[in-house]
């Protein structure tokens, strides 16, 4: 028979064994947490990316406001560096460079007169007329010295002496000229004329290249081999310069890359070499790797967006271009994020 003594007793015991329990689970949860392992590390970063081309889309225009003459690409067409891709009314341009051309021509050939000097058959005319008037002034002299004869032996007047004298220093004067204009034709042109030559060349040349620069400013070509990916404006339209219209989009799609933006938080773990893979949604699982080829050297503000509400928008970020194996063939601005591992060698 059980007392009242011992429905007590077994009420104590009851008590300490629940405390023991309780004491004994307090102390395993306190080991357990000692002994815990410290939370893992992360072991990627993870950076959202944008597709693009070996290139940035490129937005052409042309440099020089006009009507658009034709449009020489479609939407899809493979060009060329340096292919013509459209025109302006150039009618104007092409006159302007026609006229400085003729200028130019004029220039060169006074140019080469003045460097040349006198022709074989200039030089001997005018040594002609020099000994014509030599001896011409030689004639004179003769009659003037009889004349100074007879007047001393009383046979001439004074009159008479005085008009053969005066005809006989004007014809030295002229052939003292005609020996001058002889000289002058033989030694050629003077320094001063030829320099003065030489730079209306050089005017007109530089005429001439400012209406060739003109006249290229009316064709658009492509600065880059690529992919024309937007045909913007059409024949017969009125593209402005300031701010210039864009006529054409082009990329080059000779190689797929990615442009990612890595928090400046992660910027000491990124370096060129760097392997990755990344990933997008409409890819499901699908990893595509590759490297990093370049890391830029300044900070900037983010400028891919995501869905994600989390995502900070007011953190600066270092670009990075990465690299895809094999080429795979995205569409340009899928957005996708791009796996790096968080601890690489340098």
């Amino acid at each position: 028979m059980i007392t009242l003594r011992d429905k007590r007793w077994y009420g104590l015991a009851a008590i300490g064994l629940a405390a023991g329990a309780v004491w004994v689970a307090r102390a395993r949860a306190q080991g357990h947490e000692r002994s815990a392992p410290p939370p893992p590390v992360a072991r990627e970063i993870v950076a959202p990316a944008t597709v693009e081309g070996r290139s940035e889309t490129l937005e052409l225009g042309f440099e020089t406001a006009g009507r658009v003459a034709e449009v020489l690409v479609r939407e899809g067409d493979q060009v060329a560096r340096g292919q013509l891709l459209a025109r302006l009314d150039d009618r104007l341009a092409r006159a302007r460079l026609a006229q400085t051309e003729a200028a130019l021509d004029l220039a060169r050939a006074r140019r080469d007169a003045v460097f040349r000097g006198a022709r074989p058959d200039e030089v001997r005319a005018a040594q002609a007329e020099a000994e014509a008037a030599e001896a011409d002034a030689r004639k004179q002299e003769t009659s003037a010295n009889r004349v100074e004869r007879l007047f001393a032996a009383g046979a001439a007047t004074a009159e008479e002496r005085d008009r053969v004298r005066g005809t006989a220093e004007a014809t030295r004067a002229q052939a003292e000229a005609a020996a001058a204009r002889l000289a002058l034709v033989r030694a050629g042109s003077r320094g001063e004329q030829r320099r003065e030559a030489a730079a209306s060349v050089e005017a007109a040349e530089a005429e001439r290249e400012t209406a060739r620069v003109l006249l290229s400013q009316t064709e658009l070509r492509a600065p880059i081999a690529g992919l024309v990916l937007r045909r913007r404006t059409e024949p017969g339209v009125q593209v402005a310069a300031l701010p210039p219209t864009v006529v054409l989009t082009m990329c080059d799609l000779s190689r797929r890359r990615l442009r990612a933006e890595v928090d400046e938080a992660d910027v000491s773990n990124v370096r060129p070499g760097q392997p990755g893979a990344a990933t997008a949604e409409a890819f499901g699982e699908r990893r595509f790797g590759g490297r990093v080829v370049e890391v830029m050297s300044e900070l900037g503000r983010k400028r891919v967006r995501t869905d994600d509400p989390r995502a900070r928008v007011d953190t600066r970020v270092l670009e990075l271009l990465f690299e895809l194996d094999g080429d795979p063939v995205l569409p340009l601005g899928l957005r996708m994020d791009l796996h790096l591992p968080a601890q690489w060698p340098r």
